[in-house]
């Protein structure tokens, strides 16, 4: 019996949502705290220009990337599913962070599979090309795109920019332990 696709995103789903946040505010000398991101784009909370926060954040994606602190029982979690399901990360990340988030991933002992690396915020057709079934989001707007254009159910995890009414096939979720429950109630 073949397997079905969970495809997953990184930031904010494998990692905790606010993991950028330390360094940003180291490097911007502000004091924002998590519960004040209450939107994914971050500039204005920062009270950048967009394009500025931007191009900041591309010049120090590196660091941030590999201070990523994993969301708990991620890992776990994740092989559970790993072995029900053929997994495919599918994160916005640009093509030349690859390799550095593969290491990130073995580095926190998550399953080492497939990267698609986007470089944009719009996974429709990766996620079409990896016939993935289920997803697991962090940002509102990928998760109800991808139930819009697709019909593949995502799993949202639950964040303080993400906070909306959702469509039946978008599910808020706690954490990665309420996955893996929704998951067994589904038979999987």
């Amino acid at each position: 019996m073949s397997k079905l696709t969970l495809g997953i995103d990184i930031d904010g789903t494998l990692t905790e949502f606010d993991s950028f946040l330390p360094y940003l505010n180291q490097l911007l000398n502000t004091q924002v705290k998590p519960e004040q991101i209450i939107q994914y784009d971050l500039h204005e909370i920062f009270g950048m220009e967009y394009q500025a926060f931007s191009d900041l954040f591309d010049k120090h994606s590196i660091p941030m990337y590999e201070k990523s602190v994993p969301r708990p029982c991620a890992k776990d979690q994740l092989r559970w599913m790993d072995q029900r399901f053929d997994i495919v990360y599918i994160t916005a990340r640009y093509k030349e962070f690859e390799k550095l988030t593969q290491e990130w991933l073995r580095e926190h002992g998550f399953p080492s599979r497939h990267i698609v690396c986007t470089g944009s915020h719009d996974k429709v057709e990766a996620i079409r090309n990896h016939q993935v079934k289920l997803m697991v989001e962090d940002r509102l707007e990928n998760a109800l795109q991808i139930w819009d254009d697709l019909r593949v159910p995502v799993y949202l995890l639950d964040t303080p920019y993400n906070q909306a009414k959702l469509p039946s096939g978008v599910i808020r979720v706690n954490n990665w332990h309420d996955i893996q429950k929704d998951l067994l109630q589904k038979g999987y």
